[in-house]
């Protein structure tokens, strides 16, 4: 008997009331159960429900969960509930209380928010909706303002008979109606907005005995800040001058952006011959580049792929023209309107790296016109003559670059003119002049990354020409060709072929003469740099001016083989293995014009049918032969 006393003062207890809050109208279940490892025999369950006035009332269910559908205010109290069980020692009481307490939903605020800059007029609404059929001819509004305790603002008196405003005239003084012509609307607009207006503003409608209520939070924003702050300083030092790697990371970066540029080309210039000077574009674009900031620098940098914040790129490209002066002359120019100020700093800056010295604008197109094409002629010697077609006359600024190369054949070819048969993409064979050597001195192997043979013709001025001629004349084997021309292969092909020792071969080109003249500004945009288009930051080329916008970009480039040597020109403009004893490309091929000293392509392209350039080239010689005279390309 003592034993089942002492089970019993064990093991019957119970749990302390925890709060639980539920919203009225929910539906709810209170469940009894507890410690699940509890071995319940023939359990039966009591409910008791305690009100919060004290009074305890048995519930007649004997579930273990209590259901509340829905949950009403009355359900709020005290629930307790006694389990009692058969276990292995004997009968056990258990018991649970649960604290409920039902809250009422409160109703929602409501208010309408207008939001406007510092210094603007704010239109702050008020259209109480009445019961149809209200008569609002003789309606009183009361405006006030304060989120806690409304501190009066102004009364207005508006009817149809007469408008009369009371109160305040210092406080009335930048308000008034935004309607008096409509009866039922008593917005009201607040000029020249400023922070001490922003709260929560309280519109009261009274028509008769009833009154409507409308609430408007009037949120005030400071002035921006000027678009160019702290955005006009020069370009940052480049640290570390003389460390030759950041040439390394330039020329790295200028071969990645020559095939991205060459891929996006070849595909609207399908089937065709195709020339690009990748120097001349990322000579144009660093220079751009210098009074770019924020977003625009960024995106001008990924375009580039040079490595973000690299402040060594403009003295790195001013090494580089130094270096190549002796075959290539990259020349850069601006011309601006003078009625907007350039930034100082990049005048300077753009002395300094680019030897520019900005020029001025007329205020005729067809002067502009001649000036930059006349400027462009000079510094391609004549073999681009017009950049720019026209200008618009609402044009603020136009930078320029152009690049003119002349690399003479190491080796020589014969100087009498021949032809040979150029195998087209179709198979046609076509008769073209070609340049012929039975004894070049060349390097050849096979590239098979790139599925062609590829020759290195060396050039005066340390640079080299690369002839890539696929393993057929064909659209796919060309294709094929191109597609592995990444900036990986092209970096791996020029170290290979220089492993190879250059010997005495055949070798047979076409003559070939190529020009393009393509849309920059559309180009740019197929390589992400829309912000160009849209509002730039060129803080630095334009501080505290509103932002000009990219209207028209274009690019010329010249390139011809001859006896000579290569010659090459190009004009930008935004406004705003095994060897082999032959070798022939007589037959769809891809070049490239490489600078041993910077590293990087000067230009690149494809022939896929010289045939159209080789019957101007004959006219000519017919001409001069008729003449009597030589003429000089």
């Amino acid at each position: 008997m003592l034993r089942g006393i002492i089970l019993l003062l064990l093991l019957g207890f119970s749990y302390s009331a925890p709060d639980i809050s539920v919203p009225v109208g929910s539906n709810f279940m209170l469940t009894c159960p507890g410690d699940p490892d509890e071995d319940f025999l023939f359990p039966s369950y009591t409910w008791t429900f305690t009100s919060e006035g004290g009074k305890d009332v048995q519930l007649n269910s004997t579930e273990p969960e209590l259901q509340f559908t829905p949950v009403e205010l009355r359900h709020t109290g005290l629930y307790t509930c006694v389990i009692k069980f058969q276990s292995s020692y004997g009968l056990v009481k258990m018991k649970r209380r649960f604290n409920l307490q039902v809250q009422e939903i409160p109703a929602f605020a409501k208010w309408w928010v207008v939001i406007v800059p510092e210094g603007s007029t704010a239109l702050l609404p008020c259209h109480p909706v009445f019961q149809p059929g209200t008569n609002t001819s003789d309606t009183t509004a009361r405006w006030s303002k304060g989120e806690k305790g409304f501190t009066e603002l102004k009364i207005m008196e508006k009817s149809q008979s007469s408008d009369e405003e009371k109160g305040s005239k210092t406080a009335a003084s930048r308000i008034s109606w935004a309607s008096k012509a409509d009866v039922d609307d008593w917005s009201i607009e607040i000029t020249d907005v400023r922070q001490e207006d922003a709260d929560l503003y309280h519109c009261g409608v009274k028509v008769g005995s009833k009154k409507e209520m409308v609430l408007v939070e009037l949120i005030v924003e400071p002035p921006p800040p000027p678009r160019c702050l702290n955005q006009t300083q020069p370009w940052e030092a480049c640290p570390d001058p003389e460390n030759r790697s950041w040439k390394a990371t330039v020329g790295e970066s200028v071969t990645a952006f020559s095939v991205h540029l060459y891929n996006k080309l070849r595909g609207s210039h399908h089937g065709q011959n195709l020339l690009v000077s990748p120097i001349s574009i990322a000579g144009l674009l660093s220079h751009l580049l210098l009074g770019a900031r924020g977003d625009t620098r960024t995106q001008l940098e990924k375009a580039l792929y040079l490595p973000t914040d690299f402040s060594c790129l403009h003295s790195v490209m001013k090494e580089m023209r130094e270096e190549t002066k002796e075959s290539m002359l990259m020349a850069n120019q601006m011309f601006f309107n003078p009625n907007h100020a350039l930034g100082e700093a990049f005048v300077n800056q753009s002395l300094e790296f680019y030897e520019t010295v900005p020029k001025k604008l007329t205020n005729s197109s067809e002067e502009n016109v001649k000036m930059i094409n006349d400027w462009v002629q000079r510094k391609t010697q004549n073999k681009i003559k017009k950049l720019v077609e026209s200008m618009d006359s609402s044009t603020e600024f136009a930078l320029l670059n152009a690049v003119h190369f002349i690399g003479k054949w190491k080796s020589s070819f014969e100087e009498k003119s021949k032809d040979g048969e150029f195998m087209t993409l179709s198979g046609e064979l076509v008769s073209v002049p070609i340049l012929y050597s039975s004894k070049f001195t060349l390097a050849t192997t096979y590239i098979s990354k790139l599925k062609a043979q590829v020759a290195k013709f060396p050039l005066t001025g340390k640079s080299s020409l690369y002839v890539m001629v696929p393993n057929a004349a064909s659209e796919s084997a060309l294709r094929m060709l191109e597609e592995n021309l990444d900036e990986n292969n092209v970096q791996a092909m020029v170290k290979e072929v220089n492993k190879v020792i250059p010997v005495s071969a055949e070798v047979t080109l076409p003559k070939t003469k190529l020009t393009t003249n393509m849309d920059l500004a559309t180009l740019l945009r197929k390589m992400g740099v829309t912000g160009l288009f849209d509002s730039p930051n060129l803080c630095a080329m334009f501080p505290g001016e509103e932002p000009v916008e990219l209207t028209d970009g274009r690019h010329q480039a010249y390139l011809s083989l001859t006896e000579q040597g290569v010659e090459a020109a190009a004009a930008s403009s935004v406004s705003f293995s095994r060897s082999f004893n032959t070798f022939s490309a007589m037959q769809p091929f891809v070049f490239i014009v490489w600078s041993e000293q910077t590293a990087c392509p000067l230009f690149m392209g494809r022939v896929v049918n010289p045939e159209k350039e080789a019957r101007r080239e004959r006219k000519k010689e017919r001409g001069r032969e008729k003449h009597g005279s030589k003429e000089t390309e």
